[in-house]
């Protein structure tokens, strides 16, 4: 019988660790894809020692130009079928756009945006081999928002999910599922709950922890669901997006995102 993983980029930490552990639960196999050093071997390591599923770690910056077909021909050379691609690898940040150094604007486009896309372009024939794929993308509910001092953050989030709907009406008629889900803030790190912290009482309005932001990920595209949405304050800032004045929802982002900036 043919063994399947489920493959997950940024997977040695926050979101990624969190739903690594929670395809593992589900009995999932897993490749785990992040940079190379000892939190990837550990989480490999106590995942595997948790739930006895077969864990495989494979250290790499996906930032780089040729890591995609990297991460792919090691796949392809150990002889990994991969029926479920969970994009997760994303860097976030709040900078003035004029101050931002370009390196720090590079990092953004190059892992949020083209390692994702490589990654899903590498993977989609491998994925056809299965009975059935599905691709699960790393969103946020920022692709919806112009956030200042979240400009290219936020742009790149927009790019995901405008992609990632392009592409499951492209994939329809075939076995491969896509998913993308689009969370607010959440709780995978000091940082993140640092940044959450400078909302003061909205930012708990909209805050998730990144183990129950996994669950209910993998219930939703379990379910079929092409676009997830976590909370139903995320549903609710969506219309209220929609009626009002874009003028009025840019000052209160200014405002409210200004905040952010000491945590860069």
């Amino acid at each position: 019988m043919q063994k399947y993983y489920t493959l997950i980029t940024g997977g040695s930490a926050g979101i990624g660790r969190s739903l690594a552990f929670e395809c593992a639960r589900r009995k999932m196999n897993l490749l785990l894809v992040a940079l190379p050093g000892p939190e990837l071997t550990s989480t490999a390591e106590e995942i595997a020692s948790a739930t006895g599923v077969d864990v495989r770690p494979f250290g790499i910056d996906l930032t780089k130009p040729d890591s995609p077909r990297d991460v792919y021909d090691w796949c392809r050379s150990e002889g990994y079928m991969v029926n479920f691609l969970i994009n997760n690898a994303g860097i976030a940040g709040a900078e003035a756009f004029e101050d931002s150094d370009p390196g720090y604007i590079d990092v953004r486009i190059q892992l949020n945006i083209r390692a994702l896309v490589l990654m899903t372009k590498y993977f989609i024939p491998l994925l056809k081999e299965c009975p059935s794929g599905k691709i699960l993308n790393l969103g946020s509910i920022s692709g919806y928002f112009a956030i200042p001092y979240k400009s290219v953050y936020s742009a790149s989030k927009a790019f995901v999910i405008s992609f990632s709907k392009s592409l499951s009406m492209e994939l329809k008629d075939t076995s491969i599922q896509v998913s993308v889900v689009c969370p607010n803030g959440v709780e995978s790190n000091t940082t993140s709950s640092a940044r959450i912290s400078t909302h003061g009482f909205k930012g708990d309005l909209v805050k998730i922890s990144s183990d129950r932001l996994a669950k209910i990920t993998l219930d939703k595209v379990e379910k079929g669901r092409k676009v997830i949405l976590l909370l139903f304050i995320d549903r609710l800032l969506l219309i209220i997006n929609r009626i009002l004045p874009q003028s009025l929802t840019g000052r209160i982002l200014m405002k409210e995102f200004k905040n952010e900036l000491k945590y860069r």
